[in-house]
């Protein structure tokens, strides 16, 4: 049976300025900061570039809820 990892993305509720991405593992939670200098910024380049960089490291799409992205990826072997 495949475990998992998880991980979530979410604008601020202004806009694109501010994403959070969230990766939970048996230890707690930890939340990565990313900030766009504008609002074109963050819709054109910021958002577009984190999701892509999620995608390029294993982790793949399997919810949105309430505006944040859910990820999941296969765990590590060596972490299960």
């Amino acid at each position: 049976m495949p475990k998992w990892e998880y991980c979530t993305a979410a604008q601020s509720p202004g806009g694109p300025l501010l994403v959070t991405i969230t990766y939970y593992t048996a230890e707690g939670a930890a939340a990565v900061l990313h900030r766009a200098a504008s609002y074109e910024e963050g819709s054109r380049q910021l958002w577009p570039k984190l999701i892509a960089g999620l995608g390029r490291e294993g982790w793949e799409l399997a919810a949105i809820d309430a505006g944040a992205w859910c990820f999941k990826r296969p765990l590590a072997e060596e972490t299960v």
